[in-house]
């Protein structure tokens, strides 16, 4: 299914695209979530499309083939880009439309600064590697009321990825009680 049959299928849907390096993770978190609380959603992975549903509100894509024609609403760049992807990079963040948003890893300085520009009523969120800390050969998130929650990722690039799925998923409605429990439930393999 191309990126305009899916937009077409989507067109009342929230349209959330997830590119680059990291992408697989970061919507593996986003699905995963979404699915320990219940939500409603559609998700297109490499061009495949789970089940369209009439009733699903959001829709996330995953598809890097054509993804201006997608129309998204949230883009999300994962924390890797080569020269190649920061041409199309640009060009995603320039089509986000108003009240649409940017999530980018703040680490990537040629991405933050592609981001960062300011665009009328499109907001800019950069990430980072999540706090934790590592504990008995555990990584534990830390919350913002220092709380602790073990999760099975490990390294700054996949604690990226928690805090890039943080991000998306308090955009849509999850609180962060039900990303902590979200992500201390969640299995890599």
């Amino acid at each position: 299914m191309t990126s305009t049959e899916i937009y077409q299928q989507s067109i009342d849907k929230q349209r959330i695209i997830v590119i680059g390096g990291g992408s697989g993770l970061i919507a593996s978190l986003i699905v995963h979530a979404l699915r320990l609380h219940n939500r409603r959603f559609d998700y297109v992975n490499g061009g495949k499309t789970e089940s369209l549903q009439k009733d699903s509100p959001i829709i996330i894509n995953t598809n890097e083939v054509q993804p201006i024609e997608y129309k998204h609403h949230i883009v999300v760049f994962g924390n890797n880009a080569s020269e190649a992807d920061l041409v199309l990079f640009e060009k995603l963040a320039n089509t986000t439309p108003k009240s649409g948003t940017i999530i980018y890893p703040k680490a990537n300085s040629s991405l933050s600064k592609i981001c960062a520009q300011e665009r009328i009523d499109v907001q800019a969120i950069p990430y980072q590697v999540y706090n934790h800390e590592v504990a008995n050969g555990k990584t534990l998130l830390i919350t913002s009321t220092n709380e602790r929650f073990p999760i099975q990722l490990h390294g700054n690039q996949e604690l990226q990825c928690v805090c890039a799925a943080k991000e998306v998923l308090k955009k849509i409605g999850i609180s962060s009680g039900q990303f902590y429990t979200a992500m201390s439930h969640y299995n890599p393999s």
